[in-house]
């Protein structure tokens, strides 16, 4: 029987091999409007008019309105995000539906070092309204300040974004993430900004970590109390 003995080849002499960082990947992420945005708008509206009907009437705000105001509100962020936004300054005057705001400070760049990937928005639609046309919805907004969950001179100014919302973007109708824990908020703000992939055919196979589909996302968002 032969009683040989395994080499350890870990006391070898391989020479120095030493790890080299490599360079930075950049993702982009396009955001744009989305099933759950035209919800949240509609719910945001009928949540007006029924605790103040009477000033619902008058100031007549739609649902379009909103849906078109919160592009553009995302539109402003990226482009803040790029240091592109001459007007930013301005925007301190806006008044913006809370949860919108929450999700435009969701919206950033995120660098992920470990792995080499830098995430970074960008709007997949531009907005054509006038900075004129912003003031008059914001204010129609404005006005429910008292009565709905609204924030003013609330526009981010920083220009990161959440690491778990950033490293993910839908993919054949679910949410998913280079990480492995996100937390269930996240998945939503990642179906209500609609993120895919720009490149998604270069980059898919880096989302491994699949959450729940996007039509189940939509469900349990429409009956979430406390959004207005």
């Amino acid at each position: 029987m032969n009683n040989q003995t395994c080499t350890d080849f870990s006391q070898m002499d391989f020479g120095s091999v030493k790890g080299h960082s490599i360079p930075t990947e950049v993702v982009e992420v396009e955001i744009s409007a989305s099933d759950m945005l035209s919800d949240f708008a509609r719910a945001f509206v009928a949540e007006a008019y029924r605790v103040n009907p009477g000033k619902a009437e008058r100031v007549e705000l739609t649902k379009e309105e909103v849906v078109a105001y919160a592009i553009y509100l995302m539109n402003k962020r990226i482009d803040h995000v790029h240091d592109e936004c001459e007007d930013f300054r301005k925007l301190k005057c806006l008044y913006i539906p809370s949860y919108i705001q929450y999700i435009l400070s969701m919206i950033g760049t995120f660098e992920d070092r470990e792995f080499g990937l830098k995430f970074v928005p960008i709007s997949k639609e531009k907005s054509t309204m006038s900075f004129v046309e912003a003031v008059a919805i914001s204010e129609k907004i404005g006005s429910f300040i008292d009565d709905l969950q609204i924030v003013h001179d609330a526009m981010p100014r920083d220009i990161s974004g959440d690491r778990d919302v950033m490293s993910s973007a839908l993919i054949a109708g679910y949410v998913r993430s280079t990480r492995r824990e996100v937390h269930p908020s996240a998945t939503y703000a990642v179906a209500f900004a609609n993120m895919q992939l720009k490149k998604e055919a270069a980059f898919k196979t880096l989302y491994r970590i699949q959450y729940d589909d996007v039509a189940f996302i939509e469900t349990v968002f429409a009956s979430q109390k406390g959004l207005y």
